[in-house]
């Protein structure tokens, strides 16, 4: 009878999370319904070497350059179902960020089922946590490799259960394919692999064979086509291992600014909160000492909190956790990450965080609480209840915006109302139809190639002496300059100074910029 009502209490939480799963794209539908997915400047860069993939061009972006700045997965996939479907790759990759919304929630309902079996309670709570995530919804309703990378990530974690649990073969050998896959999606990918290899250690410290045959498979699949792509692709083929100089990579501001944007998934940036919020440590400090003193009589609970965490549900996906979280803070450009709504990074780490908050409560606080199971639960209810008019409002807030003006986050910056609005875009689209051979370039050569598809060139950027160094430009190249306005991009050369040195003539002027004619002299 006890197995009957465990089986059937697994069956309602996966109907639950089912639900949650098919809700979750549903709202990235609604999000993404009035012109589609968001559209970055990376985004752009995705979808144009996909389309060069199919068009037998090979790994290049709209501009002609190599992709250097990103491994080449994403774009292959985008491209991949773009030929399976006959889609176009930026529709092909918007239905496929919105599936892998709910496969994502499930998979992290799996490990939080996996994590809670004996208090599926908290299961059920965690994964609404993950569900009521603005930032997950937002990163969905976006074209960027990170939704993608999240399911290798929950993919990855769902397997080492099975290897650890089991020993399976199989399981094993989902984690060598998520441990190249990983590296082969983002660079911080090799985290799973880091991790691999400790779960790997920790699992076979008593049969030191056993771990290294599988530690040394494991590492060398994972290693090997990342290898390859760094050494041979980018600097051998290309000269740069990146694609870009050095950058100012400040460890302990990237930390910090990471831990606010995490705890601004419990509480809004308010004015008198700020000041707190964006020093991470006050708050986090306050509430580590306060746990001590709650426990300072006793040790065995923390005790009891260490062997939760050292559980094996649990102790790979806090590994992982850490391993990522100091990847992303000790790579990631600092003066990309100072925008405190873009969480992107963290999002990954949603299911962790509930693991830890679910934990510490369960351990370190519930048995100081002297009353009924029943009790808690109703308590804990009505606590998440009260939070979650919080991510109710920011859902409304969203899905208002999205629906009047399409995806409203700040990463969307080409596919939105201000640029479907602008007669600048419809010219551009009309010449493009019509003169095919013409060569574009533009001072926003990404919107350029997101609404017409085409290749473009960027305009002529600042030079000392410009009349040297552009004579004769743009040579056997005559077509258009596609100006907006207003241009942020101070280092292009506007289309007066570029008459210093070329045959440029006004033939458009609309909402938007202009459009010039442009030839050599």
């Amino acid at each position: 009878m006890q197995s009957t009502s465990i089986i059937s209490s697994k069956n309602k939480f996966w109907i639950f999370l089912a639900a949650l799963a098919i809700l979750a794209m549903i709202l990235a539908g609604i999000a993404t319904s009035k012109y589609g997915a968001g559209v970055s400047s990376d985004a752009t860069k995705y979808l144009a070497v996909a389309q060069n993939l199919l068009d037998g061009k090979g790994l290049y972006d709209h501009k002609g350059g190599p992709l250097l700045s990103w491994p080449p997965l994403y774009p292959i996939i985008i491209a991949g179902l773009s030929l399976l479907t006959g889609l176009d790759v930026f529709v092909a990759a918007w239905y496929f960020n919105i599936f892998v919304l709910g496969l994502n929630l499930f998979l992290s309902g799996v490990i939080l089922q996996r994590v809670f079996s004996e208090k599926p309670f908290y299961a059920y709570l965690a994964s609404l946590f993950v569900f009521l995530s603005i930032s997950a919804l937002r990163i969905h309703a976006n074209i960027s490799s990170d939704p993608f990378y999240l399911t290798l990530t929950l993919g990855f974690l769902v397997a080492v259960h099975g290897y650890i649990t089991k020993r399976s073969y199989r399981a094993f050998a989902w984690m060598v394919l998520f441990g190249i896959l990983g590296p082969l999606q983002r660079y911080v990918g090799l985290a799973i692999t880091v991790t691999a290899e400790v779960v790997i250690l920790v699992e076979n410290r008593k049969s030191i064979r056993t771990g290294l045959r599988d530690g040394f498979i494991l590492g060398a699949a994972s290693v090997l086509p990342i290898a390859w792509w760094l050494l041979v692709h980018n600097i051998l083929m290309h000269g740069s291992l990146y694609g870009v100089g050095p950058q100012t990579v400040d460890v302990w501001m990237n930390t910090s600014l990471a831990l606010t944007k995490m705890l601004h998934w419990f509480v809004p940036y308010m004015t008198f909160l700020l000041p707190v919020l964006t020093r991470p440590l006050i708050p986090l400090g306050i509430l580590a000492f306060l746990l001590l003193l709650l426990n300072r009589k006793r040790a065995e609970l923390g005790r009891d909190w260490l062997r939760a965490f050292a559980a094996p549900s649990v102790y790979p996906t806090m590994v992982y956790a850490v391993v990522y979280f100091a990847a992303v803070a000790a790579t990631i450009v600092t003066a990309d990450h100072r925008d405190l709504f873009s969480d992107r990074y963290y999002v990954i780490l949603l299911v962790p965080t509930a693991i830890l908050i679910l934990l510490t409560f369960d351990k370190l606080v519930l048995p100081h609480l002297n009353i009924s199971a029943r009790q808690v639960q109703i308590g804990l209810v009505l606590l998440f209840a009260l939070w979650s008019i919080y991510p109710f409002y920011s859902f409304r807030e969203y899905l208002s915006e999205a629906i009047e003006q399409g995806e409203p986050s700040g990463a969307n910056m080409f596919n939105n109302q201000t640029y479907h609005e602008m007669t600048l875009v419809t010219e551009m689209q009309r010449l493009r139809e019509a003169q095919p051979d013409k060569t574009f370039y533009s001072n926003y050569s990404d919107a350029v190639w997101f609404h017409t598809r085409k290749p473009v060139r960027p305009a002529p950027v600042v030079r000392d002496d410009p009349l040297v160094a552009y004579a004769g430009w743009p040579h056997n190249r005559p077509g258009y300059i596609i100006w907006f306005e207003p241009n942020e991009y101070k280092h292009y050369l506007p289309p007066e100074q570029i008459a210093e040195f070329a045959d440029v003539q006004l033939i458009f002027d609309g909402k938007g910029g202009k459009i010039y004619s442009v030839q050599a002299r």
